[in-house]
């Protein structure tokens, strides 16, 4: 009788010594393929700290991301990396700057003379090109059209009083004879905040009806050792892996959730701070003998919702008031991309929070119609 009984227990101890073994089997091959691919992504990544043992969601200097191709600014809180070339922004396109931090486009169609004054481009990620390739921005897009010199100046993540500063030493740096001022809604918000994207950024101040810059010199960055991680980001952040995997498919709200410090408002004067400054931009183009173009752009959601459109479009139509009271030229791209969103589809000229190549070419012409007729 015991000889019966034990045959069951000899299976049921076979089975189960089966299933640890192609369990670890199942484990074994899981922990390879992870580990080839961690190898894939630190050789072929352009991170140059891809190879450093340390936790990426952590990185006092990641700034989502940005860090990989900005640097810190004391005045602008970051600017472009000068020689930077690299598909880290999106992961998707190349991205270049010269050695003045501007973004390079068109190399092998330039320009028919280098002598003629350029136009400049300033603004955020809609001017800079954000998540295109270096060919597919607007101001390659407009420098083709016009068939003359188009600098690119954009900076993404910057506010409107970010974006006047930074034209401050551009102009005079390289004379241009147009500057073309690029901005979206949220730039006047921007222009509220001391703290954004989680780093100091200036701003400034209305001190009896004028505008005083506050929060400079910038301090760089500082390293923290506390952030507040849970147990997943905590293990899982030491993967360059899964640190791209997770920034390529937008979960980055997740991912640096607990950075410190991510935004922080000085006061709620953006509106005001905003106007005031299009008096700067008349008395910049004034002294250096340059043309000021300010141009609203509007983000997709707009064409997705009714509020956010009439959010933007009252936002941008009080800036623009402001920039023409200062004297300045104006161009509101508001119905001509609706109209051509509505008839096309928001995804011909858009992509994610971005406008893609032919949104840019779309904005790009209705700028050279109105430089044209100025």
């Amino acid at each position: 009788m015991p000889f019966f009984q034990s045959q069951p227990a000899a299976s049921r101890r076979s089975r189960r010594r089966e299933a640890w073994i192609g369990l670890g089997l199942i484990m074994t091959s899981v922990v390879i393929a992870l580990l080839g691919g961690e190898l894939a992504a630190r050789t072929f990544g352009t991170d140059p700290k891809r190879w450093q043992f340390h936790n990426f969601v952590s990185d006092p200097l990641l700034m989502e991301g940005r860090w990989r191709t900005m640097q810190p600014d004391e005045l602008l809180g970051y600017v472009p990396r000068p020689s930077y070339s690299g598909t880290d922004h999106g992961g998707r396109a190349l991205l270049t700057f010269d050695k003045n931090g501007l973004r390079v486009h068109r190399r092998k169609y330039p320009p028919p003379s280098q002598e003629t004054p350029p136009v400049l481009v300033v603004g955020n990620s809609y001017a800079m090109g954000e998540q295109v390739a270096d060919d597919e921005t607007l101001p390659a897009h407009l420098q083709a059209i016009l068939d003359r010199r188009v600098l690119n100046g954009g900076v993404l993540g910057y506010g409107i009083d970010q974006i006047v500063l930074r034209s401050e030493i551009l102009v005079p740096a390289f004379r241009p004879d147009l500057l073309l001022v690029s901005f979206i809604a949220d730039d006047v918000r921007r222009a509220q905040m001391r703290i954004l994207w989680g780093i100091d950024k200036p701003y400034f101040d209305i001190i009896e009806g004028a505008l005083r810059l506050r929060g400079v010199p910038i301090k760089p960055p500082v390293a923290s050792t506390s952030l507040p991680l849970d147990p997943v980001r905590r293990v899982l952040g030491y993967s360059f892996l899964i640190d791209v995997v997770m920034r390529r498919l937008g979960m980055s709200f997740y991912w640096l959730r607990g950075q410190p410090r991510h935004a922080e408002a000085a006061h709620d004067q953006g509106a005001r701070v905003a106007c005031l400054l299009m008096d700067r931009l008349r008395q910049l183009g004034k002294t250096h003998g340059a043309g000021v173009l300010v141009v609203a752009q509007y983000t997709p959601t707009a064409w997705l919702r009714d509020s956010t459109l009439r959010f933007e479009t009252q936002i941008t139509a009080q800036l623009l008031a402001c920039a023409r009271k200062s004297g300045l030229d104006t161009l509101d791209t508001a119905a001509a991309t609706e109209a051509t969103v509505r008839t096309d589809g928001l995804e011909r000229y858009y992509f994610d929070r971005h406008m893609n190549d032919a949104g840019n070419r779309l904005t790009a012409d209705l700028i050279a119609r109105r430089v044209a007729v100025r």
